[in-house]
Formats: C-alpha cells, sequence, structure tokens
C-alpha cells in the first residue's frame, strides 16, 4: 500500500510495527475478553476486504453497516474502504421503512448486520426497489435465505481470491475519496449522508494529536460505546484511535458502560453530557448519603480541589499544595479509581452543550472535561478546549485546521480540511451547506471572545421567539434548570407565547440527592416525586435563584411540569447519542405545553424585582 494518512495505513502500520500489540478487546458470551493483535486486525480487515471484491463489490460502491459496538463491526467497516468501498452505518433503533430510505438513497447492494433483529429488517425491505443483493451476518444466525452469508464465509471466499485484486484497489485510492457516509439523524427531515474523505479524516484525528500530544506519548486504552455510526464515535475509536495506536475495548449495551470502565481504566474518555450527568447524579447522590466527619471531609476535599483547578486554568502554572495533595488522598483518588477513571489522562464531552456546573462537579474530583464542539459534517471536531486552559462555558479554540468566523446574523461558519464533501446524491443539499466563500454554515449561534475561545448561545433552528418578539436561545435556561437537585432534563417552551414554561424530567439516580436538597422523604421513584406539590414547590423555589436570577426578566420560566417518566431512545424524545428531540417532545407532550398557556391559567410572578 503506497498511501499515507488513510485508517487503512495506520491499521497496516502499526500491524507492522507492533504486530503482537493488542489492538481490540470484545467481550466473550464468559465474559472475558477476546483480544485481536494489530496483525491479526489487518489480515481480518484484508480477508473481508476481498470477500466483498468477491462479491462483486465496484469501488466507490456503499455498504450498509448495522450492529452494536464489537469488533467485527470495525473489521467490516475498514474491509470495505480495503475494498475501495464506501461504509454506510445504520443506527439499530432504526424501523424498516428507516433503513430502506437510506439504503435506497446509499444504492447499498451489499448489507451488513450483527444480530437476528437486524437481520429481519434487513429481509423485510429486500426485494421490489430495494438494491439489496447480500447480506452478510456477523454471526451465524442459522439463515437458509440464499442471500445471507455469514462474515466467516465471506472471509472464506476472500481467501480465494488473489492478493494483487485487494492491493490493486488500495494503491487506487485518493486522499479526497470518500471514506466513510455518516448519516444525520433526520430530526429535522429526512437523514442526509454526510461524505467524509480520507482528507478530512487525516486533517481531524491529527489536529487532535497536536492539541493532545500525551495521547501520542503514551500508551491509550478506550472504551468504545456510543454508537458507531455517529461521529463523535468514530472520531474516537477510528479518527483518532488509529492514531496514537489505542488500544479498544468494545461495550455493546451502553447501560454497561460504567462496569467497563472499572474493568478497563481507560486513559481516554469521550461521553456526551447525558452521560456525564447521569455519572453526576449517582455520585451525587452517594455523597448525600454520607454524614458526620465523611461528608465534612468529601466537602473539604471537593472544595479544595475545585480551587485548585481554578487557579491552574487561571494562570496556567500547577498547583501542588499540601492541602490538595492530602485531598487527593483521602477523597479524590478513591472517588476517581471507583469509577475506573484514574488513569485518566484527557477527558471530553461532546455532541452537546453540558452545563457549567456539571463541568465544576467534575472538577471537583480531580476530572476536569475538556469539552469540545463538532458536526457530522466537520468530520466530528472542529473545536476543544485546550488541556489546562480551560474556559468553562465555551466550546474551547479552534482545531489547528479550523477557521472560524461569524456571521453577520451571529451564525458560526467555519472553513477546514475536515469539512465533508457534501451530502450523497443530495447535491442541493450540499449547495445549502456552504456558503459563495466556501465558509460552512453550522446553524449554530455564538461568539469569539477576546482569548480565541468560542461560545455557543443557542441553535438558529431551537431559538424562541416570544409573543413580545423577543428573541430566546433556550439552552441557557436549560443548562441552569438542570443544575437543580434531581433535574435530569429540561426543555423550555415559549415559541409565539407570552412567557416562557418548561418540561422537567427527575433524574432516578438523583432523587437521594433530592431528598436530602429538598428535606422530601419517601421519593421512591420518579413518578411519585412528580406527583409530589412539595417536590414541585421545590424545583420553583430553586428555580428563582438558578435560572431566574441569571437571566433577563424576559427569559425567566413562570410555570413548569414536572413529567412523570423519563425521556428515552426507545421512547423517542433522545436520539441514540442521549441528545433530547425537540420536534418529538412538542408533538408528544402537547396537551401538557398547552396547560401552561389555558385561559384561566395566569402565568406566575417572577420572584425578581
Amino acid at each position: 500500500m503506497t498511501l499515507q494518512g488513510t485508517m487503512l495505513s495506520q491499521i497496516e502500520g502499526w500491524a507492522k510495527s507492533h504486530p503482537g500489540e493488542a489492538a481490540l478487546h470484545d467481550r466473550n458470551p464468559d465474559g472475558t475478553w477476546a483480544t485481536t493483535t494489530w496483525a491479526e486486525y489487518w489480515a481480518s480487515v484484508r480477508r473481508v476486504g476481498k470477500g466483498l471484491i468477491s462479491l462483486g463489490l465496484q469501488p466507490a460502491e456503499c455498504v450498509a453497516i448495522v450492529g452494536a459496538n464489537r469488533r467485527d463491526w470495525v473489521i467490516c467497516q475498514h474491509g470495505i474502504n480495503a475494498a475501495q468501498g464506501i461504509p454506510a452505518p445504520l443506527y439499530t433503533t432504526l424501523l424498516p421503512d428507516q433503513m430502506a430510505y437510506i439504503i435506497g438513497n446509499a444504492e447499498s447492494k451489499i448489507v451488513i448486520c450483527d444480530d437476528k433483529t437486524q437481520l429481519d429488517k434487513y429481509l423485510s425491505i429486500a426485494g421490489g426497489d430495494s438494491p439489496i443483493e447480500h447480506i452478510v451476518t456477523m454471526d451465524d444466525l442459522g439463515s437458509s435465505d440464499p442471500r445471507v452469508i455469514t462474515l466467516a464465509a465471506l472471509m472464506d471466499k476472500g481467501d480465494s481470491l488473489d492478493d494483487a485484486r485487494l492491493d490493486a484497489r488500495l494503491d487506487a485510492v485518493q486522499m479526497d475519496d470518500v471514506a466513510l457516509l455518516v448519516y444525520t439523524s433526520g430530526t429535522t427531515g429526512l437523514p442526509k449522508g454526510a461524505m467524509l474523505s480520507h482528507r478530512g479524516i487525516r486533517a481531524s484525528s491529527s489536529a487532535v494529536g497536536q492539541v493532545f500530544p500525551s495521547l501520542l506519548a503514551t500508551k491509550t486504552r478506550y472504551v468504545s460505546y456510543l454508537p458507531l455510526c455517529h461521529a463523535a464515535e468514530q472520531g474516537l475509536t477510528n479518527f483518532g484511535g488509529l492514531l496514537v495506536e489505542a488500544e479498544t475495548y468494545f461495550c455493546r449495551d451502553l447501560t454497561q458502560i460504567k462496569d467497563h470502565l472499572v474493568e478497563v481504566h481507560p486513559t481516554f474518555f469521550l461521553a456526551v453530557p447525558r452521560v456525564w450527568e447521569k455519572f453526576e447524579a449517582a455520585l451525587r447522590g452517594k455523597l448525600a448519603g454520607t454524614t458526620g466527619i465523611k461528608a465534612k471531609l468529601a466537602s473539604w476535599a471537593r472544595k479544595t480541589e475545585l480551587e485548585a483547578f481554578k487557579q491552574e486554568n487561571a494562570t496556567g502554572q500547577q498547583v501542588s499544595s499540601f492541602s490538595r495533595t492530602l485531598a487527593n488522598k483521602l477523597v479524590i483518588s478513591k472517588i476517581k479509581n471507583a469509577l475506573g477513571l484514574d488513569q485518566l489522562q484527557v477527558a471530553i464531552s461532546g455532541a452537546a452543550p453540558i452545563s457549567v456546573s456539571t463541568l465544576e462537579f467534575f472538577a471537583s474530583i480531580g476530572l476536569p472535561i475538556n469539552e469540545g464542539y463538532g458536526m457530522t459534517e466537520t468530520s466530528a471536531i472542529a473545536s476543544v478546549q485546550p488541556p489546562g486552559r480551560l474556559k468553562l462555558g465555551t466550546i474551547g479554540k479552534p482545531l489547528p485546521c479550523v477557521e472560524v468566523m461569524i456571521a453577520d446574523d451571529g451564525e458560526i461558519l467555519l472553513k477546514g480540511d475536515n469539512m465533508v464533501k457534501g451530502y450523497h446524491r443530495l447535491p442541493e443539499r450540499t449547495a445549502e451547506l456552504y456558503n459563495e466563500e466556501g465558509w460552512m454554515y453550522t446553524g449554530d449561534l455564538g461568539a469569539i471572545d477576546e482569548d480565541g475561545y468560542i461560545l455557543i448561545t443557542g441553535r438558529k433552528k431551537d431559538l424562541i421567539i416570544t409573543a413580545g418578539g423577543k428573541n430566546v436561545a433556550p439552552s441557557e435556561m436549560e443548562g441552569y434548570l438542570q443544575s437543580i437537585p434531581g433535574v435530569g432534563q429540561a426543555v423550555v417552551i415559549g415559541d409565539r407565547k407570552p412567557y416562557l414554561s418548561a418540561l422537567i424530567v427527575l433524574d432516578p439516580e438523583a432523587l437521594p440527592e433530592l431528598e436530602v436538597a429538598s428535606q422530601i422523604s419517601d421519593l421512591t421513584d420518579v413518578a411519585t416525586a412528580a406527583r409530589n406539590p412539595d417536590v414541585k414547590r421545590f424545583i420553583e423555589e430553586e428555580m428563582e435563584h438558578a435560572c431566574n436570577s441569571k437571566v433577563a426578566r424576559f427569559q425567566t420560566i413562570k410555570k413548569i411540569r414536572i413529567l412523570p417518566t423519563v425521556f428515552s431512545v426507545d421512547g423517542g424524545e433522545l436520539t441514540p447519542t442521549l441528545k433530547v428531540k425537540r420536534n418529538v417532545v412538542n408533538e408528544k407532550y402537547a396537551s401538557e405545553i398547552a396547560s401552561f398557556y389555558a385561559e384561566g391559567q395566569p402565568a406566575a410572578q417572577s420572584a425578581r424585582p
């Protein structure tokens, strides 16, 4: 292989320089780990690539993949690239009709899946106008359908193909070729297949390596658990992970991530805000349950660590005081070890805004989080907080490969090698993505401060315009509301209405903290707490100083409704990466929202003067 800079060349390079070192770890049915070395990784990628060529895959054709995070998923992805094809990942939560649309847009003649649920979806849509000709299953699912072939059989099929056929495909790869199609979640219309190039992926991963040089200098361990069809997980597992020779452990079920962390002790960890918030809620609940000297010691240790963190970020100088060392020995190190994050070098939050209160909580336990910002269209990442100089409330500075400017209407515009080529077979949507000077529209509103840090003030499409004509970005108030003990999520309502209201979702893991803070007992579950008028009164009181006292009068929240259930992916309110789907929430809870503005139900007056 002659072309350098692709993910394939990186796998091949590690296979040659460190053939016997561990690359991938996948769970066996008995709970042990199955380890794949770099040499085995590259050999498997080549076998899949040859198998796909044998099935008839042509250069630039797309292959759909769906399944949980696992070794075979990434081997298939890179095998597709090795055959000069384009992987087109799908979310496991897609309905058959949704899968059919994406497979049709990608024109995938070959599709890959991991289990019977996904196989049944494929079989239900294959036929008619569907392009599907071959279905590859990662495991033997016992199908007798002639279109189905197991991955093992595919690889055996590839073994009979001359290596020169694959080498010719590898040598033909160009940096500007499409390496990956990542489909948007489709929350604002039909999904769009963003075309990520080898050049864009290389630019993104190399820039991250420049910002975090420690990842290049030490052995990196990573847990892959967010959907691999999402750009953020691709950015860590494949883009950056392959650059730094990361040892990747796969977690097939997001609900098991805590157990995996304790076992793996990663050195690098990415989580979306909702995952960090769940960790925070569980920890606050445990801390709230301590009493006496233990509670005072924990409070002192966290305060000491947070003050040291703030001083370090302000001065750029490391703080090594006796009190900080003692706090770490007695409390902080034990908390981090219990989480499995005691060896963490870099912690990242991305995919959605995270509240300052959550960032300060983790800083107080010795886990500073580098908030990053990116989109599918930026090959996963565009900016990040530089290590040691975190400015909370911002999304950091642009990556070395990225330029940023603020348009006249406040929209953040980006330019750089990591921007996507456009949307697959959607030229009119591609044309809407860039302006005439080549700047990419992000849809986010923001500003750049005097130190070059970027602030996001909201999404253009999420802006609320009140009946009084005021423009309101709901994310600011939602962040404040989510800092109230017990609150897991908040959705601010009020477009074309006389005042703002909010739907409140309690976090089951935060109920112990809510009980302590409110002095209300027997909050056994979310539904019970939601029905308790004292809980509503407590949250309304907290809302006044946590939110309403910090914003302009037209931004204050006048009414709240505590929902008796939680938001979930299955319920439709959350994307697979746990971001709130506002359109679904507005539709699903239309009656609750309508009650905020029903006649005879005047808005409560803010306690502010």
